[in-house]
């Protein structure tokens, strides 16, 4: 046994998730909105401690600049897009999609130094993508989304900004040992207590867990057409192919299927962060089913569902968030691991070295 696992087994601690800190990568694809967030109408957000704003040109192409003028750093954001320009809303100063000021209304010239930074964009299923760091460091595309657009799937999906640092949230939906607890009165299932088995393939942390029959979470068996409390069968397997992005299949085997009807079915959880300002995550979730066109009113109940069990998530982490920042001793308590944290460890080891290497370490 490696020294690493000897420590993992005793419970030590291996690699802090620096929550105070910035302790997030930039030569990656975050999510920056939802593909219908994104408008000829500006909008402001901040993504990865930046001001950024986004909109679309005639061409309904996503742009993202930095969102403060050179000029007397008004948000560009409260301004307006003229053929294709965003026009600062304090003198008027106009800048194309490459952050090049294109005009000065007061003047003929056009300082050099007038300009803003763009950032690439590139849209993935119901989501867009932004590479915040390097431009010349781009060597894939953003995870692929498009089973959220898929006619052949029906997605319910939602936001909320959580008072918390990014890890928090990837490791608490990497380990869902917590439902049987946090989440007792919402998902209803107290059989999460076996400890997944977690692998790597390739980059990707995986994590499979199986279960006896069992009733199924009432937030999903609306999406199903099943009655609350239907036993099936089920195996869990999770993948997070990107820090800023993981999935939960829910593999839903109806033991009660008559000959001929169907058997197996999938519910898909996704789970994307993206950092705000320190301390403050953007969360986009969604809860995907291998059904078409679910009526409106099932996906509104799953909605709600999903949203009151995940209100639960965001009040414990914003407690832990705001503990930790208060207490005069910051990181520098004592934090074990548990046997059901190997997927945790291991987005650590992947964090840590994806920040050595933009630091150079």
């Amino acid at each position: 046994m490696n020294e690493q696992a000897k420590a993992l087994r005793k419970g030590a601690q291996l690699i802090p998730n620096g929550m105070l800190e910035d302790n997030y990568p930039r030569n990656m694809w975050w999510c920056a909105a939802r593909v219908d967030e994104v408008t000829a109408t500006p909008m402001a957000r901040w993504l990865l401690e930046r001001p950024v704003v986004l909109y679309r040109l005639s061409d309904g192409t996503p742009v993202a600049l930095d969102n403060r003028c050179p000029h007397r750093w008004a948000p560009l954001s409260d301004g307006r897009v003229i053929d294709d320009r965003i026009v600062c809303p304090y003198h008027g100063m106009q800048f194309g999609a490459d952050g090049v000021c294109a005009k000065v209304p007061t003047q003929n010239t056009v300082p050099k130094s007038a300009k803003v930074q763009s950032f690439p964009l590139r849209e993935s299923g119901a989501f867009v993508w932004i590479w915040m760091g390097d431009p010349e460091k781009i060597d894939h595309d953003p995870v692929d989304m498009s089973y959220t657009t898929d006619p052949d799937w029906s997605f319910v999906t939602g936001y909320m900004e959580v008072g918390a640092n990014w890890v928090l949230i990837r490791e608490n939906v990497l380990d869902l040992t917590h439902i049987a607890f946090l989440h007792a009165n919402t998902f209803k299932q107290s059989d999460w207590d076996n400890v997944p088995e977690v692998s790597m393939e390739g980059e990707t942390v995986v994590y499979r867990q199986d279960f006896a029959p069992s009733p199924l979470s009432p937030l999903f068996c609306a999406g199903f057409g099943f009655e609350d409390g239907k036993v099936v069968k089920r195996e869990q397997e999770g993948r997070m192919p990107s820090l800023a992005v993981s999935f939960s299949d829910w593999n839903v085997h109806d033991i009660d299927a008559k000959p001929g009807e169907r058997v197996d079915y999938l519910v898909r959880g996704c789970h994307i962060v993206t950092p705000s300002v320190r301390g403050r995550t953007h969360y986009f979730w969604g809860a995907a089913f291998d059904v078409p066109g679910i009526p409106d009113e099932v996906a509104e109940k799953t909605r709600r569902n999903v949203v009151a069990a995940f209100d639960e998530d965001k009040d414990l982490l914003q407690k832990i968030q705001a503990q930790v920042t208060i207490d005069p001793r910051g990181l520098d308590y004592p934090e074990i691991n548990l046997a059901a944290d190997g997927a945790g460890v291991r987005v650590r080891q992947i964090l840590k070295r994806k920040l050595d290497a933009e630091r150079g370490a």
